[in-house]
């Protein structure tokens, strides 16, 4: 082939190479789309993958998530982790243990249902954090207890303790209404169960006991608690006294005692007149003047009322100084007083005296008894009662009877009540009961007036007076108090996920107190070396004085030589005529 007709063909070729039809673009657009399509459906699949997946791992996370919780460490308490749900039973058992203690919370304000974080308890701590701090002193005190009482080796079984709180929590959840999952829950925390809380309970009930033996073996004796009695006397004895009371009579009206009136400088008329019509009318105060008066005529009349206040007073039997008003108490318990005494005592807060009569001062009899009982509302007592001596009569058989009907009333087993004291009872309850012929098997139905519910009673005996179980209670709370403090010297709570603000509130306070000592030593050093720099000053000056006195006679010397010298040279030219 020629070199024309290649050259003519290769140009032939290229121009088929370049022509685009419109059908070619149609097919290469149809093909780029179809790529692109191929390669979205690749993404769009991958992403719903990891979509999936995602979705996957959030509804596996869910248990996962609430096992942390359950197990996981939500502070450190004395060296071991605990959990939500332990501080949560811990948080809720000492809030509704210091709710239920202290009934008036609501009265002063406290909404018991609202948000305790937002309710403050003082100045920088709300109720929330007031309960937390709690919760966590019991969570250390606890542990605390429980190596004590693993070191010590105590041995208890509280299964039966276990199975009456439950059982006692059930009736609880029936009371409210409630399914009684959901009453652990609302008692107890959103995560609490009877299967997550066993442990944290049968640990409680067990230190409990522990608790209660120590106190036992450690009460004080007969002797500490007669030597506590004689410190404090006036706070169990109770006294006989005749008391006379006479007000002074104080004007209502303005008297030649009164304080002069200031006339209105513009109008010209008194205070009292210058007022406007219509307002409210004020009651008169009495001058200084006038209540001096009113109170002397008073003294007098109290006065000649003492010597007859012993039979005419009004009678005052068996009062403690609790009851008592406080301006007659330091008279009434003074150990030197004796029968017939009497006196007058000024009120000037209610311009008034008293006129007393003492009668005497002995130790308050009161008793406390140890008994079982039945308590019932629905009239049956004495049908109880005749129920138990149809039967075997045993104090075992009334405390099977006291657990069948006293289901709604008491959770005491078997209705067993010790140191019960009874002084706060009704009269007809403390007749019976303080009797000193009752003995053990006596048995009675009482219904008080106005009381709903009867009483069957089985006697056990009389326990200690109650001045002694007081003061029984009183030295063995020392005793524990100090016992606790001791155990729980130098543990501590470690917060790593900041869930407690009262610590940041604690340590906030701590800087502030550390930044006022600073500056109070700071003030102090500063007063201190201007003190001394005084002292130096007047120090400097005093030693000064002396020298300037030498140089002032030094001064003086030298004018009288300068004075002598001129005198003689004044006196030489009068010689010279002589000579």
């Amino acid at each position: 082939m020629s070199d024309r007709k290649k050259k003519k063909n290769r140009n032939a070729a290229g121009t088929q190479e370049k022509v685009v039809t419109r059908y070619d673009l149609k097919v290469q657009r149809r093909q780029e789309e179809k790529r692109k399509e191929q390669r979205n459906k690749k993404i769009g699949t991958a992403v719903g993958i990891l979509i999936l997946v995602g979705l996957v791992c959030l509804i596996l996370s869910f248990p996962i998530r609430s096992w942390l919780t359950v197990h996981g460490t939500y502070i450190v308490a004395a060296g071991e982790d605990v959990s939500k749900v332990e501080f949560d039973y811990s948080y809720n058992t000492v809030r509704n243990n210091y709710i239920a203690q202290n009934s008036w919370l609501s009265y002063f304000g406290l909404d018991l249902t609202g948000d305790l974080s937002t309710q403050m308890y003082s100045n920088t701590l709300s109720w929330q954090d007031f309960f937390e701090q709690m919760a966590v002193d019991n969570l250390i005190s606890g542990t605390a207890m429980r190596r004590d009482m693993e070191n010590a080796g105590f041995v208890y079984d509280e299964t039966e303790d276990y199975e009456d709180f439950v059982e006692a929590l059930t009736g609880a959840a029936e009371d409210a209404g409630m399914p009684f999952k959901d009453y652990v829950r609302e008692f107890y925390g959103p995560y609490a169960t009877m299967d997550r809380l066993e442990k944290f309970i049968r640990q409680d009930l067990k230190i409990s006991a522990y608790y209660e033996q120590l106190a036992k073996e450690k009460a004080p004796s007969d002797e500490e608690i007669e030597s506590y009695y004689q410190e404090n006397a006036s706070d169990y004895d109770l006294v006989d006294y005749s008391v006379d009371t006479v007000d002074a009579v104080l004007p209502t009206e303005p008297t030649e005692l009164a304080d002069p009136v200031e006339e209105d400088a513009e109008t010209g008329e008194s205070g009292e007149d210058a007022s406007g019509e219509g307002e409210e009318e004020t009651a008169y105060q009495p001058s200084e003047a006038e209540i001096a008066f009113a109170m002397r005529q008073a003294k007098s009349q109290a006065q000649t009322k003492e010597a007859s206040v012993l039979e005419e007073g009004e009678q005052n039997i068996g009062r403690a100084k609790s009851d008592i008003n406080s301006l007659l108490t330091e008279w009434l318990f003074d150990s030197q007083r004796e029968k017939g005494d009497t006196t007058v005592i000024e009120d000037t807060t209610n311009n008034r005296y008293y006129v007393l009569g003492f009668e005497g001062r002995y130790l308050n009899p009161a008793v406390t008894v140890n008994v079982r009982a039945i308590m019932t509302s629905d009239g049956n007592g004495q049908d109880i009662l005749d129920q138990w001596k149809a039967g075997e009569a045993t104090e075992d058989s009334f405390a099977e009877l006291a657990d069948q009907y006293n289901a709604s009333m008491t959770t005491e087993k078997g209705g067993l009540l010790e140191e019960l004291a009874v002084s706060g009872l009704s009269e007809e309850l403390v007749q019976w009961l303080s009797d000193d012929a009752r003995a053990y098997g006596d048995t009675a139905v009482i219904s008080p007036e106005g009381d709903t519910v009867s009483y069957v009673f089985y006697f056990l005996k009389q326990a200690d007076p109650e001045w002694k179980l007081d003061i029984r209670n009183i030295l063995t709370g020392e005793i524990m108090e100090t016992y606790v403090t001791e155990l729980t010297e130098g543990l501590t709570v470690e917060d790593p996920h900041g869930h407690l603000a009262y610590l940041k509130v604690q340590e906030e306070e701590s800087e502030a107190q550390e930044s006022e000592d600073s500056s109070e030593e700071s003030e102090a050093q500063e007063s201190e070396d201007s003190s001394e720099e005084s002292e130096a000053q007047e120090s400097g000056d005093s030693s000064e004085e002396p020298e300037t006195q030498e140089s002032g006679d030094s001064s003086e010397e030298s004018e009288d030589q300068a004075q002598g010298n001129d005198s003689s040279q004044e006196e030489e030219p009068e010689e010279s005529p002589a000579e």
